[in-house]
C-alpha cells in the first residue's frame, strides 16, 4: 500500500531545504500569515480529509495565533473544492487539503475537470495516510473474503458495492478488486465516506472499501464485519485481519493520502514557508499521538517527493482504469 522506500522516504534533496530556509526568512520578514486563512476540503465533513485537515489546522493556527478556517466544499467527487483554489487569489491565504481523488484520479474523468492538476495547482507537503479495510454489512453471510467472493458469484444481483463518489480512489479500489476476483458487482456513488457508511450499515449496500477510522467502531460493535486490509502487511490495531494476499489475492500498491495544495500561481516562499511548517508536524507530540489514535499514518512528504510521487501516481491511475475497464463519466 506505499509507493515509497525508506530510501525515498528520507530523500529531500539540497534544493528542498533551501527552500525550507527560505519560506522561514520569508515568514520572518513579511509577517506572513497575518490574517485568517481558508482551508478547503473538497468533501463532507467526518471524513479523512477533513479530520486530518482540521488537526493541522488547529495546531499550526494556534502556533501562529491565526486561524485557519477549514471550510467543506463537497461535490463532483472533489472537482468542486478543488477548482475554487485554483481560481482563488495566489497571496497563500486559500490552500486545498485533499485526498487523490480530485487531484491525480479526475483528469481521466469524462468530461476532465475545468482545471488541470498538475498545472494549476503546487503541493505543499503530504500530510497523512489512512490504511484502508474492505467492509461488509454485518447480515452478509460471509466471514472471509474468499466467502464473500463466492456469494458474489452466486447472487451478483443481490450484492451492491457503495463508493464514496464516482470516480473516488475507493470506488477504482473495488473495481481493482472484483477484477482480480473475477465477479461483477453493481456500483452506489455516494456523496462522501460518512454517507457511504451509512449505506452499507442500512443494508442498503453490503461491500464497501473505507479508511479504517470510518469504520472501526461499527467493527468494533459487530454491525460491519472487516474482511481484508489493503495494507501489504497486517495492522496492529487488527492482527488477525488478513492481507488481501492472505486472502488469495494479490496485494496492492496504493496509498491512501491527504496533502496540502496552492494555485500554483503563489509565491515559492509561501509554499516553502507551509512545506517547513506541515514538516514540524512530524516532531508535535500532539499531532502524532491524534493521529495514531484515529488510526491514520502521521507520515509527512515534503513537496519534491510528493510531487514526484503524484507523477507516479498518474501513470498507475490510468492503467487500473484501462485495465479494469471502469467508467468514470460524471
Amino acid at each position: 500500500m506505499n509507493h515509497f522506500s525508506n530510501t525515498r522516504r528520507k530523500v529531500l534533496g539540497a534544493a528542498a531545504l533551501g527552500m525550507l530556509n527560505s519560506g522561514f526568512s520569508y515568514a520572518q520578514n513579511s509577517k506572513y500569515p497575518s490574517r485568517n486563512i481558508r482551508m478547503v476540503v473538497p468533501f463532507p465533513a467526518a471524513g479523512g480529509p477533513d479530520t486530518v485537515g482540521r488537526l493541522a489546522a488547529s495546531i499550526l493556527g494556534t502556533k501562529w495565533g491565526q486561524q485557519i478556517v477549514v471550510e467543506n466544499m463537497p461535490g463532483a467527487s472533489g472537482q468542486i473544492g478543488t477548482n475554487y483554489v485554483v481560481k482563488a487569489a495566489s497571496d497563500g491565504y486559500t490552500l486545498l487539503f485533499s485526498p487523490p481523488t480530485p487531484i491525480t484520479i479526475a483528469e481521466q474523468f469524462d468530461p476532465k475537470p475545468p482545471y488541470d492538476a498538475n498545472r494549476d495547482l503546487i503541493p505543499a507537503a503530504l500530510l497523512g495516510r489512512n490504511p484502508a479495510v474492505i467492509v461488509i454489512n454485518g447480515n452478509v453471510k460471509a466471514n472471509t473474503l474468499g466467502e464473500f467472493i463466492a456469494l458474489a458469484k452466486k447472487e451478483p444481483s443481490k450484492i451492491f458495492y457503495g463508493t464514496p463518489g464516482l470516480g473516488h480512489a475507493f470506488h477504482l479500489i473495488s473495481e481493482i478488486i472484483f477484477t482480480k476476483a473475477g465477479i461483477q458487482l453493481t456500483n452506489v456513488p455516494y456523496q462522501g465516506s460518512s454517507p457511504a457508511v451509512m449505506g452499507l450499515l442500512a443494508g442498503d449496500v453490503q461491500f464497501l472499501v473505507q479508511s479504517v477510522e470510518s469504520v472501526k467502531e461499527h467493527i468494533k460493535s459487530g454491525r460491519l464485519k472487516a474482511l481484508a486490509t489493503l495494507e501489504s502487511s497486517r495492522l496492529d490495531a487488527y492482527p488477525d485481519l488478513p492481507t488481501l494476499a492472505e486472502s488469495g489475492l494479490s496485494n496492492l500498491d496504493i496509498m491512501n493520502w491527504y496533502g496540502a495544495f496552492f494555485s500554483s500561481k503563489t509565491s515559492p516562499e509561501i509554499i516553502a514557508f507551509w512545506e517547513k511548517e506541515l514538516f514540524s508536524l512530524n516532531k508535535d507530540a500532539t499531532f502524532q499521538k491524534k493521529m495514531r489514535e484515529m488510526s491514520f499514518d502521521p507520515v509527512v512528504y515534503g513537496s519534491q517527493e510528493f510531487t514526484k510521487m503524484m507523477a507516479l501516481e498518474r501513470a498507475q491511475w490510468a492503467n487500473v482504469i484501462k485495465t479494469a475497464h471502469v467508467s468514470i463519466k460524471k
